[in-house]
C-alpha cells in the first residue's frame, strides 16, 4: 500500500525516491516544489474546513475536554 502511494506521488512530480548510498535496501524520500506547494494548500483546505466544522460545536470547550479525557 505505502510503496503504491509513494508510486503515485513519484508519477505526480511531487516526491522522489532515491537509493540510500550507505543502505542501498534504503530510499530517501525527497518532497519537490510542487509537492511542498500542493501541502501547503491542502493544509489550508484541511485548517478552513476543520475550523467550519468545529464552529458549529455550541460547546465547544466541553467537546475539546471529553475528547482529552478519551484520549487519555
Amino acid at each position: 500500500m505505502t510503496s503504491q502511494v509513494l508510486r503515485k506521488l513519484e508519477d505526480k512530480s511531487l516526491l522522489t525516491r532515491e537509493t540510500d548510498l550507505a543502505d542501498t535496501r534504503a530510499k530517501l524520500l525527497r518532497v519537490t516544489p510542487a509537492g511542498a506547494s500542493l501541502a501547503q494548500r491542502a493544509i489550508a483546505v484541511v485548517e478552513t474546513v476543520d475550523a467550519s466544522f468545529f464552529d458549529q460545536v455550541p460547546d465547544r470547550p466541553a467537546l475539546l475536554t471529553a475528547l482529552r479525557s478519551l484520549s487519555a
